[in-house]
């Protein structure tokens, strides 16, 4: 039986299902324009969901599989980390930006792993309902912006957009907003909390433990709006 979500949750899925997309295209992207590959890229990648659905469920090594080939080389986990710890990162040592950096790694992973495993068949079924704004994109641009609307299983739609720029490596994510909330931006607000009152050496320490046991955090918005979703 398949799970039941609200509205926004189906929202948060779809940044799953995008970003996973957008890694695909990364792949062939150099100075083209992100946007002309994505949908070539998307369809790519549910085909091979749909193709694994059944087992990703049993064998989680197989969404991790499909994590290490088709997300992580595309993300600057560095530079998401440095928008997310914020003011802060400017007095981490070296040692502490490192450590920084490899946990919401290791937390970005499995919360990107959690999404197939447990969410594969509503991923599948969102595949086709992504809509695409007009490119903004100009030739040598080395920022971009692929602004997208997609429709959710109940009828209702929800934004998402990309933020990327073009590194020496190509294309690379560092910030993904879902309904006009930023990703890097809500997690910046609870870790920021957590800094001041734990310290840097703290919220290392926490994360370590989370990523050790398996916990799969999500921002405190997101967690708003799955209760909300929960009570209408």
């Amino acid at each position: 039986m398949k799970q039941q979500l609200g509205s926004p949750y189906k929202a948060f899925l779809g940044f799953f299902l995008a970003i996973l997309s957008l890694s695909v295209a990364a792949k062939e992207m150099n100075n083209d324009d992100p946007q002309q590959l994505f949908t070539d890229a998307t369809r790519q990648l549910i085909l091979e969901l749909k193709k694994n659905s059944s087992q990703i469920k049993k064998n989680k090594s197989i969404a991790y599989n499909i994590s290490d080939r088709l997300i992580v080389p595309y993300l600057d986990f560095q530079k998401i980390t440095q928008l997310v710890v914020g003011k802060h990162w400017r007095r981490a040592s070296n040692e502490q930006k490192a450590k920084l950096t490899e946990e919401i790694r290791q937390m970005l992973i499995r919360s990107y792993v959690t999404a197939m495993t447990t969410y594969a068949d509503q991923i599948v079924e969102q595949g086709d309902n992504i809509k695409y704004k007009p490119s903004r994109y100009k030739t040598g641009d080395r920022k971009a912006t692929i602004d997208t609307t997609i429709q959710l299983l109940d009828g209702k739609t929800a934004d998402v957009n990309y933020k990327l720029y073009n590194s020496k490596q190509g294309w690379k994510i560092y910030d993904i907003r879902v309904a006009g909330i930023s990703l890097t931006v809500t997690y910046r607000t609870s870790f920021s909390a957590e800094i001041k009152q734990s310290g840097i050496d703290g919220l290392i320490a926490r994360l370590e433990q989370q990523n050790k046991s398996g916990y799969v955090e999500l921002p405190e918005s997101v967690k708003k709006m799955n209760s909300s979703a929960s009570n209408n």
